[in-house]
């Protein structure tokens, strides 16, 4: 038994399966809307390799029931998906507008693919 890999899968799977259950837990009750793109924070990021790359986190607003909201977003992108000045479908629940979320980044697909790396490290930690 290896347990560096068994450690990283631990970590790989409990990620996955948080971003999953929070992807499942924010839509559960989620309204739609249609939010303007308004700009792009711009910012260097290091993945693993210290490779950097520039990433881009867009800024929208929405307007629910007369109210403005100005929201930057958790989701960040390698282009500017949306061009500002458009609109995007937008995610939100009642009563907590202020975090609401581009539904182009609110994807459950990273936390499967954790899940799914998590499994060759359990593997390797247990049989090898």
């Amino acid at each position: 038994m290896n347990i560096i890999p068994l450690v990283g899968g631990a970590i790989l799977s409990v990620t996955g399966f948080y971003i999953f259950y929070d992807y499942r837990r924010f839509n559960k009750q989620t309204f739609r809307t249609q939010g303007r793109i308004l700009s792009y924070e711009e910012y260097l990021s290091r993945n693993s390799d210290n490779v950097r790359r520039k990433m881009y986190r867009p800024r929208f607003e929405i307007k629910v029931r007369g109210t403005s909201y100005e929201i930057e977003s958790n989701a960040s992108f390698r282009s500017k998906i949306i061009p500002v000045g458009h609109y995007a479908e937008v995610l939100y629940q009642a009563g907590d507008e202020a975090n609401a979320r581009l539904a182009k980044g609110t994807g459950h697909g990273l936390g499967i693919l954790l899940i799914g790396l998590s499994l060759p490290a359990f593997y390797f930690g247990l049989f090898h």
